[in-house]
């Protein structure tokens, strides 16, 4: 058993933390946050417009120690100057240039669109152009870096030096950076002129106005790599005599994916065919004009770049060399090869001795004499920067990196804490283009600062263990590649043999699934704040638009939050060709197709998993071993308890974004809709607007009333389990009546009971799944009042929760009461819509003594209102924002002492005196002294009106005992009765109806006695792999409970997907991390008027609370129920929601599923599965959800 220690949270600077105390703040209220960037090539303008799209009130300084922007695009100027990746793809994945002049783009070219992307998104606001950083050091007490930078005196040009600092660094210089001469004797005695490629002056000259005196002179190119290839190739039409210095050999590779110019441009061989890779006009313009086609020629590219190299000949015999293709990395190379076969110009492939005055003499004793030696022998790629980066305890990042660099997910460093790479270490990539790379390493560097700032966190630093683990895995992958055989490159710092420190250890699909989901666990935090709960960051319940009733309060209905599942759910194996296709609306067809078009036409599918020969070995592994690709997902099984909404909606999740999932849905009634199924008393409807009371991607517009009855909630629900063909999933009639944790196979052993098919007798069946979801609310086990006497009652007794659904309706039931004597016993949710509804339909009705809340009178919409709704879809949407906005909109009445709370209640107060004043002495009884939002409000259209009917009485005292023939109460008063319904509420205490055992034998309803805890409302300590929606402490007072559930179960899927991803065997939260939330709840709930005494019952004590109301007085909130104040998410939903979007994984305790120590075992060969089958979509990052596009700043 391998426990990963994530124990990695402390107060500042390890002092003692203070006590918890609540945060004078909202979530979302962040604090500025200063970031500073170095360079502003691809990754620094990358970071100048990812940063300030996605962290609020950042402060961006990105220093660029040239004139001019672009990195080593604007620094390079050499003859040929051109990129070794398609055009159309090395550009960033929300971009969409398309009149690309040539297939490799030339230099200037991509220079000029860097420059047009820095105008587009206004990035010199944040740019410091001739600004070199000269030295950086963190600064362990503020959790700073201070930088010291060189610049030009504006007045006097001298060089000078100024001093900044920021809370993230963002290494974004590459490693093109620092060009260096060969070793070659006498080299600087040479009297000609002597260049090196990287020291072509961009500016003021072209390299041909640099070339054009060399018409008629010999030049000498030293060197075979990319930059040498391509200056020979534009050279030797322009010089007198050209000659080469192979200095070794090199493979080289036609122009990448040829056969996609000629078969998506419908060339022919008047064209030019495979050998012209310029555009023609009319290309270039219908490249320009038809988006559509310029997205699939860029897709077609990108796909074909990710193929296995196996897929690229034609090596030229004379540079063939003993070592694999891709030893080094591939060069394009177009024209080269031509180059060399023209008169003009010589291969010398003998080793250089000396250089001498005149030229250049080779170890076979040939002299040839120059006019010109260009050194194209590249850059310093050892990773020691050019300037000092000091980290904590002094330590200098050079000698760090000595004798070779190491790094977390080429990412990180630890010893460096705030500071994140963009093409550090192993980061570049043999094969594919780079800037996806580089977009998803940027974006790992956002992800932690959006941490940093979200979390009031001082430092975040990546574990010391966590480095070694990746550097193991290199260790274990690199031996197994053509990149460990005998050949000169700069992915080994220009060495034959050594330390691979340049690629990535996979492929660039492959890289880009390993930066996606960070491993919060990996790393250590400080807090900024020196407080010990590490809850403190939820502040004070509120979000800041909320608070300010600014902004958009119904953020979650549009984009990027709104997450539509797809029109196919699902896809299944048969066979390897074969398949199953499930669309809702549509019957099962079998379709026989391709797996790669069905990737094109983006449909979600499941596989099963392929395991090939060959063992991934490291250091530290045990003798069990399997080569799997990262994204190649083992078979995993949920199981979910429970089909109300909550359980409907991790029945369209879980297919929709687990792969290879196996998804069963136990539910114990005859339907779906979980309470809206079971209860069919009178009048039952919901208290949450009905437009706003449905999943955010659904779009019902036609509800007959703004509070839906009962019956339309659930038939809704029954058309969406029909829509998303749920009923594969479910299995109704099921009954879990006890479920167990398995700790050695990290499985949940449930026991569930149904009729048995043939015989219709209840008999028990069991089942297993790595994950329990528990979906079956709190409103499930319904109880009788403690009243004496109660069941002599010989009239007709009902209880609210006992209306059968089925198979009459309530009106049917209560058809016989005409002109019978019917008492409603409560006051609650169930009591006001039962009342609204029954005392017109019978002869007279006696309402029980508690509290009530006003509501509209008009709740039914007219057939032209619906109408315009539903065949106005936008309409629709606006007005389903405005009301969750609205809703969204009066959190501060749960404030205690705010003036909303109140103004709201008094509001309330005066609104119900007037619905009363037929009889008003009813409002001395029934409007409470309390505060509105101590419990939660029940709208109640008609309730009142019902109390002031002639056939209506009003009971304030309360009950003292029940006879055979109706109520006494305490005041001695006497009404006899025919029917008696008590709406009297659920058991609300959290103790379930059946056991929950998880580690060590620990029933949960056990743990959860006096009270539940939990953390945020959705995992328990000691129950691995089990996540609740609607669990403890998870309603909300206002507002709609729908999108909380979204993101509860939304939560579920990401720790589910976190668990098949990263191959464990187990997801525990840790008992500190329920305890901070603990806390949080006993701190955050006396801010509320929930914890204000309340009306007591006689005989009560004041700030109690009748056993009828409240399980457990105003000291805990827990129980759940529409009617009482309890349960509480204590802040508000939206609050709620932005508490579960980013996973805290340091939260959590992990064992893996594989014995191996390692925690990147999980990284696997280095491939995707789509690329080892060359199969299903190669540039899934050019489409949605992965495209993420940033707007563009106004003018």
């Amino acid at each position: 058993m391998n426990h990963l220690d994530t124990s990695n949270h402390k107060s500042d600077n390890g002092s003692p933390a203070s006590a918890f105390t609540l945060g004078d703040f909202c979530i979302d209220e962040y604090k500025p946050i200063k970031v500073i960037v170095i360079g502003a090539g691809i990754s620094g303008l990358l970071a100048g417009i990812r940063f300030p799209q996605k962290i609020p009130n950042v402060e961006l300084t990105t220093y660029e120690k040239s004139a001019g922007v672009g990195g080593t695009w604007y620094n390079n100027n050499y003859p040929g100057l051109a990129c070794d990746n398609a055009a159309h793809s090395y550009q960033y994945s929300f971009e969409e240039k398309s009149d690309w002049t040539s297939f490799y783009a030339s230099g200037p070219e991509i220079r000029q669109n860097l420059e047009t992307l820095v105008d587009k998104y206004r990035l010199m606001r944040y740019i410091k152009l001739q600004h070199e950083v000269v030295h950086a050091r963190y600064d362990v007490a503020t959790g700073h870096w201070h930088l010291r930078i060189r610049r030009p005196n504006l007045d006097t040009g001298e060089p000078e030096e100024i001093e900044d600092s920021a809370q993230v660094l963002i290494m974004a210089i590459g490693m093109l950076s620092r060009w260096k001469w060969p070793d070659i004797e006498g080299l600087h005695d040479f009297k000609g002129e002597l260049r090196h490629s990287a020291a072509f002056e961009p500016h003021p000259k072209t390299w041909q106005e640099v070339a054009e005196p060399w018409a008629n002179k010999n030049v000498g190119v030293i060197g075979v790599g990319s930059s040498a290839i391509q200056i020979v190739s534009a050279l030797q039409p322009k010089v007198g005599h050209l000659t080469n210095y192979s200095r070794g050999k090199t493979w080289l590779a036609p122009p990448f994916v040829r056969q996609i110019m000629v078969k998506m441009l419908e060339r022919d061989g008047a064209r030019g065919g495979l050998d012209d890779l310029h555009f023609s006009s009319e290309e270039k313009e219908r490249l320009k004009n038809d988006p559509e086609f310029a997205r699939e020629f860029r897709c077609a590219i990108e796909a074909e770049h990710n193929q296995k190299l196996a897929k690229k000949p034609w090596i030229a015999e004379n540079l063939i060399p003993d070592f694999p293709v891709s030893c080094r990395r591939l060069t394009p190379g177009p024209g080269y090869l031509e180059a060399l076969c023209s008169d003009n110009v010589d291969l010398v492939s003998a080793p250089i001795k000396r250089i001498t005055e005149k030229g250049v003499e080779t170890v076979d004793g040939k002299h040839q004499e120059m006019d010109v030696i260009i050194c194209a022998t590249g850059y310093d790629t050892s990773y020691q920067l050019p300037f000092q980066i000091i980290g904590k305890d002094g330590t200098d990042i050079n000698a760090k990196w000595k004798p070779h660099p190491t790094s977390y997910l080429s990412v990180a460093v630890d010893g460096f804490p705030n500071m994140f790479m963009s093409l550090g270490p192993n980061s570049v990539i043999s094969t594919g283009t780079l800037v996806p790379l580089i977009e998803y390493q940027i974006g790992y560097a956002v992800q932690a600062t959006a941490k940093l700032q979200r979390e009031r966190l001082k430092s975040i630093e990546v574990k010391a263990e966590a480095v070694r683990d990746f550097d193991e895995y290199l260790e274990a992958y690199f031996p197994k590649t053509v990149f460990a055989d005998n050949c000169r490159s700069w992915y080994k710092v220009g060495k034959e043999e050594g330390r691979v420190v340049g690629l990535w250890p996979g492929s660039t699909l492959h890289g880009l699934r390993a930066l996606m989901h960070p491993r919060w666990e990996d790393f250590n935090y400080e807090r900024a704040d020196p407080v010990k709960n590490g809850m403190y960051w939820l502040g004070d319940g509120q979000t800041y638009n909320e608070k300010t009733l600014t902004g958009d309060r119904a953020w979650y209905l549009r984009p990027p939050f709104l997450d539509v599942p797809p029109a196919v759910t699902f896809i299944s194996f048969r066979t390897s060709s074969g398949l199953i296709q499930e669309a809702p609306g549509k019957n099962r067809t079998a379709i026989r197709t391709s797996r790669d078009a069905l990737c094109k036409q983006g449909v979600i599918f499941a596989c099963r998993p392929h395991f090939i020969g060959w063992k991934l070995r490291m250091s530290r592994a045990c003798t069990f071993k399997r080569e799997f690709c990262i994204d190649e997902c083992e078979p995993i099984k949920v199981i979910v308890i429970g089909a109300g909404f909550s359980g409907l909606l991790a029945g369209i999740r879980f297919p929709q974004k687990i792969p290879n999932v196996q998804l069963t849905i136990y539910e114990k009634n005859a339907r779906v809709g979980g309470t809206w199924y079971s209860n069919n008393y009178p009048g039952v409807a919901c208290d949450n607007a009905s437009h706003s009371y449905q999943f955010s991607f659904e779009e019902k517009s036609d509800w007959t009333s703004f509070y839906a009855c009962g019956s339309e909630i659930h038939q809704h629900l029954e058309e969406i389990a029909e829509k998303y063909k749920l009923m594969r999933y479910i299995k109704l009639q099921h009954e879990v009546i006890h479920a167990q944790y398995d700790a050695p196979t990290g499985r949940w052993h449930v026991r569930i009971r149904r009729p048995n098919a043939k015989t219709g007798m209840l008999e028990d069946v069991e089942d297993s799944a790595q994950v329990l979801i528990g979906a079956f609310g709190v409103l499930s086990r319904w109880k009788w009042p403690d009243i004496e006497g109660l069941h002599d009652f010989k009239g007709e007794l009902l209880h609210s929760a006992g209306f059968k659904p089925y198979p009459k309706t309530w009106q049917e039931i209560a058809e016989p009461w005409t002109d019978k004597k019917v008492g409603v016993i409560g006051a609650g949710s169930s009591a006001i819509q039962i009342v609204a509804a029954l005392q017109p339909k019978v002869g007279h009705i006696s309402i029980g003594r508690d509290s009530a809340a006003d509501g509209p009178e008009d709740m039914l919409f007219t057939q032209e209102e619906i109408e315009r709704l539903k065949n106005d879809p936008k309409l629709a949407r606006d007005f389903r924002s405005t009301v969750e906005s609205d809703f969204n909109s009066v959190h501060a009445c749960t404030i205690r002492g705010t003036p909303q709370s109140l103004q709201f209640t008094e509001i309330l107060q005066e609104s119900m005196k007037r619905k009363l004043m037929k009889k008003p002495w009813i409002a001395e009884h029934l409007i409470p002294s309390y505060s509105a939002i101590c419990r939660r409000l029940t709208p109640g259209p008609g309730y009142l009106e019902a109390l002031c009917a002639d056939n209506a009485d009003f009971v304030h005292s309360p009950i003292k005992k029940i006879t055979d023939r109706g109520i006494e109460t305490v005041s001695g008063d006497f009404q006899e009765l025919d029917v008696i319904i008590c709406a009297t509420g659920y058991d609300t205490s959290y103790q379930l109806p059946f056991p929950i055992i998880g580690k060590d034998g620990v029933d949960i309803n056990e743990k959860w006695s006096p009270h539940p805890t939990s953390y945020l409302s959705i995992a328990v300590d000691g129950f691995p792999n089990m996540f609740m929606s609607l669990g403890p402490n998870s309603a909300v007072a206002t507002g709609t409970l729908i999108p909380l559930i979204e993101y509860q179960i939304g939560y579920a899927v990401q720790a589910t997907a976190k668990l098949q991803r990263e191959r464990l065997k187990s997801i525990e939260v840790k008992a500190e991390a329920v305890q901070d939330f603990d806390d949080y709840i006993e701190v955050m709930h006396h801010n509320t008027p929930l914890c204000l005494p309340r009306n007591a019952a006689p005989g009560t004590k004041s700030g109690k609370t009748t056993a009828e109301w409240l399980a457990y007085g105003p000291a805990r909130m827990v129980t759940l129920n529409a009617l009482l104040p309890s349960n509480l998410l204590l802040g508000s939903m939206l609050h709620g929601m932005k508490a579960l979007i980013y996973p805290r994984w340091e939260d959590y305790n992990y064992e893996r599923a594989d014995p191996i120590q390692n925690r990147l075992y999980w990284l696997g060969d280095g491939q995707t599965y789509n690329e080892k089958t060359l199969s299903g979509d190669r540039a899934w990052y050019l489409h949605p959800p992965y495209l993420d596009v940033p707007p563009v700043p106004e003018a």
